[in-house]
């Protein structure tokens, strides 16, 4: 017999000896406790940054400002009865906002306080399903990745909903430690619960849902028929008890469906490849690394991963929400999940090939879960200083600011965009937008406290937001039927301004006088209506 052929017998490979500390390192990262105590420090983990959206003095944001009042004013119209519930894009989150009006009144913390709840809305379930399903420090970090995600001030309604979307799926296509009846009962019910906000949140997650949901029976362990049974049962229930309150909202998000999966959106909206280069050849890598190491006897971790990640990340880019978690909860089900090749690895028979495999898909998972983390503390840092720096009359009125100073505000008072064809080239910045309506909101509270309605012609009813506690109207022009006062914008703030002067100008011209122009707005007077003194320029005349 040969040298060649006796050389495997005789020599001991470096790369197939034990590793001792690496494994260590690695099993502890892998460790496994009770779920009691992983669900508890998931909680903790996640409070900081709920704490941080409920308490921060404003929110910060890019986005043109009357499209943060809108909502809270179709809220509103909601909660009086003047719009239909069933009729609004997201009517979930719209209770969301009513619920924080109750404790707080400037639009920005409306918002941060509906950050929060949404954010409770995705922790409780992500910490108890992944208390049975992942070990101890991949629950905690990725449950607290998810909340810093949902809370954090650049998030929106629809990355609330790609957050719950990860949740729910996570638990229909990965299998519980613990594959008992009753706890697959549970989890069913609560799945029900968050399928049923999902529903009510976002078209597009809710169908990406059921799709998951229709896989559940066949991946998530033996008691998977009892938890997709308990899922559909609490849904139906859920769903018909809303139908009993508001008839037509089941058939009204349903006929949304439709119009909402546009598919070109994946392909064009969003972020841009780059801009996922490394997460997604991390979490690529990872899926790779489970295939060779664990063949098909482990299909079940990385085939489902790569389906379920996909899924999540066409409709993410359908929905226009950031996909970074995408790539974290694919890695995370490959890696870590009870279906996972590298526990054989490093419980069983190692070497230091399988426990720098384990530890290298371990170490790229919950680097990216903490990417997360740190995005979000950066934003809170940035919103906490700018919020700190604004002016007072920006944190109690509107509690909404933009980094950066005026723009457009400073140029006109300048004189520098004097004619109306310079202003109708100009583009207005949030910033731009939060000193028109502060302006129209001091004047316009003055004139309410003199018992005058005001409306603020915008595509909402955002005098009921920034003049005066009343019952909002479906749109500006509804509220200008019924107002003494209505302040016009110079500047369309968004389309919805624009249509709405549009369909005002014969209501203005006939029902209406013109009584002040500012840089900014102009303001009409109800015919037969005596100007409050000392407040227009036409003050004490009967126009």
């Amino acid at each position: 017999m040969s040298d060649a052929e006796t050389w495997d017998d005789d020599e001991d490979f470096a790369w197939r000896r034990p590793a001792p500390f690496a494994r260590g390192a690695a099993i502890s990262i892998y460790s496994w406790q009770d779920p009691a105590w992983s669900f508890v420090w998931s909680i903790l983990a996640a409070i900081p940054f709920i704490a941080a959206a409920a308490l921060a003095p404003a929110l910060l944001s890019l986005s043109p400002t009357v499209d943060m009042i809108a909502p809270i004013a179709d809220a509103r119209a909601i909660g009086v009865g003047e719009a239909a519930l069933k009729d609004n894009a997201s009517p979930f989150y719209v209770l969301l906002l009513l619920a924080a009006d109750i404790f707080a009144d400037s639009p920005g913390r409306i918002h941060l306080i509906a950050k929060a709840m949404s954010a409770l809305f995705v922790v409780y379930p992500m910490a108890h399903f992944a208390s049975s399903r992942f070990p101890l420090f991949p629950s905690v970090l990725i449950t607290g990745a998810l909340a810093a995600y949902v809370a954090s001030p650049f998030s929106g309604p629809a990355e609330f909903a790609l957050a719950l979307f990860l949740v729910l799926a996570f638990c229909f296509v990965s299998a519980s430690a613990d594959n008992g009846a009753g706890r697959a009962r549970t989890e069913g019910l609560l799945a029900g619960g968050g399928l049923f906000v999902l529903w009510l949140l976002n078209p597009v997650f809710s169908l990406a849902g059921f799709v998951a949901l229709s896989v559940c029976p066949f991946l998530s362990g033996r008691s998977g028929l009892s938890r997709y049974a308990a899922t559909l049962a609490s849904f139906a229930i859920l769903a018909g008890l809303a139908e009993w309150f508001v008839p037509g909202l089941n058939m009204a998000r349903a006929s949304a469906t439709p119009g909402a999966l546009n598919i070109d959106a994946a392909f064009t909206s969003g972020e841009g490849a780059m801009g996922f280069s490394g997460v997604a050849i991390s979490a690529l890598l990872v899926m790779v690394s489970a295939w060779v190491f664990g063949g098909r006897e482990h299909m079940r971790a990385w085939a489902t991963a790569a389906a379920f990640g996909l899924i999540a990340f066409v409709a993410a880019r359908i929905a226009g929400a950031n996909a970074l978690p995408v790539f974290v909860f694919a890695a995370a089900i490959t890696v870590f999940s009870v279906a996972s090749p590298f526990y054989d690895g490093l419980f069983r028979a190692h070497d230091r090939a399988s426990v720098s495999i384990a530890l290298t898909g371990a170490a790229l998972t919950l680097f990216w879960a903490c990417a997360i983390v740190i995005h979000a503390v950066g934003q809170f840092s940035l919103q906490d200083r700018v919020a700190n720096s604004a002016p007072e009359n920006i944190r109690t009125e509107l509690a909404l600011v933009q980094p950066g100073g005026p723009t457009i505000a400073r140029w006109i008072e300048e004189g520098r965009f004097s004619t109306p064809e310079a202003r109708e080239l100009l583009a207005l910045a949030p910033v731009d937008q939060s000193t028109m309506l502060l302006e129209a909101a001091s004047r316009a509270k003055a004139i309410a406290a003199e018992g005058l309605d005001v409306a603020i012609l915008t595509g909402a009813d955002t005098a009921c937001v920034l003049a005066e506690r009343r019952h909002c109207r479906p749109d500006g022009r509804a509220a200008a039927e019924d107002a003494k006062v209505v302040f016009v914008p110079r500047f369309d703030l968004d389309a919805g301004t624009s249509e709405i002067k549009g369909r005002s100008e014969a209501l203005l011209y006939t029902e209406f006088k013109l009584a002040e122009q500012t840089a900014f707005w102009d303001i009409w007077v109800r015919r037969g209506v005596t100007a409050p003194a000392n407040l227009l320029k036409a003050a004490g005349a009967s126009l």
